[in-house]
């Protein structure tokens, strides 16, 4: 397991009831979401990131991974290689954090890293950075460590697009494999563009039209959402990370209301993507 998955894992709050069925939802089914990627032709392709990842060669497709966590964590696909003898060698897990709903005090990639570095120390052997490296033209940053006990390594590379850390995370006790492996991402691409992207710009006096959300029933849950407004401050797209279906609805029903202030950049009104909370937010991790 990665470590960056642990994290997650481990800040499910403790003598609580956890909350079954919530799952993630959209306003349409035409605009990319994160956790739609697929598999076609060698390469793992998500329209959302623009990203496409060419596959190991020799590596396979593993099980889908859970839906999206109410922290905004993705687990969006994953491959293994395996020996003549069936026996795991090496993993990769691709996942990514949205960083408007971390529950980790992290604003970006290095950060992030620079946070699992710290939850690491007690139980592995840090063997590299957090340090930042260029793969594709673009800026990553990367983290090495180990297991003493078991031989397991960790190759753990991080970077930045759309306001989410999108995260490599190599595993295996081989390291002329995990190095083959993390080469390859040479050959990944992602989208230059994107939205805008504003952490808080559902808040205040950028909002000119509001309707709240009426909820049937009483629920504990929280519920991330990210929002996709036109130039001229209008609803374009509506993504719910977790919530059950009548929470979804009601959401769905209130924002397709909302009108906002256009987001300018250089004097120019442009397309802007947000997140904002309903239900019962959870505190930071520190």
């Amino acid at each position: 397991m990665s470590l960056l998955l642990m994290l997650w894992l481990s800040v499910v709050p403790q003598g609580e009831l956890l909350v079954k069925g919530a799952m993630p939802s959209a306003s349409d089914a035409s605009t990319p979401v994160p956790e739609q990627g697929s598999v076609a032709a060698g390469r793992y392709r998500n329209a959302y990131f623009g990203l496409t990842y060419p596959i190991p060669a020799g590596w396979t497709e593993q099980p889908a991974g859970p839906p999206p966590s109410d922290g905004g964590a993705y687990v969006l696909t994953q491959f293994a290689l395996y020996g003549p003898d069936r026996r795991l060698r090496a993993h990769v897990l691709v996942t990514a954090q949205d960083l408007f709903f971390t529950l980790l005090e992290a604003a970006d990639a290095k950060e992030l890293l620079a946070a699992a570095r710290r939850g690491a120390e007690s139980q592995y052997v840090i063997e590299s950075g957090p340090a930042e490296v260029t793969i594709a033209g673009r800026r990553f940053h990367r983290l090495g460590y180990r297991a003493p006990r078991s031989g397991l390594q960790w190759r753990v590379l991080s970077t930045d697009t759309r306001c989410h850390a999108l995260t490599f995370t190599f595993t295996g006790t081989d390291p002329a494999l995990l190095d083959a492996a993390e080469r390859g991402l040479s050959a990944i691409s992602l989208a230059d563009t994107a939205p805008a992207c504003v952490n808080g710009y559902a808040l205040g006096d950028n909002v000119v039209e509001r309707t709240d959300p009426m909820f049937a029933t009483n629920r504990y849950n929280t519920i991330p959402v990210r929002l996709l407004v036109d130039a001229k401050g209008r609803v374009k797209h509506i993504h719910l990370l977790s919530a059950f279906p009548e929470q979804s609805q009601a959401i769905l029903a209130a924002l397709r209301t909302w009108r906002f202030k256009p987001y300018r950049v250089g004097g120019k009104a442009v397309e802007v993507e947000t997140g904002m909370l309903f239900g019962n937010p959870r505190p930071a991790i520190h």
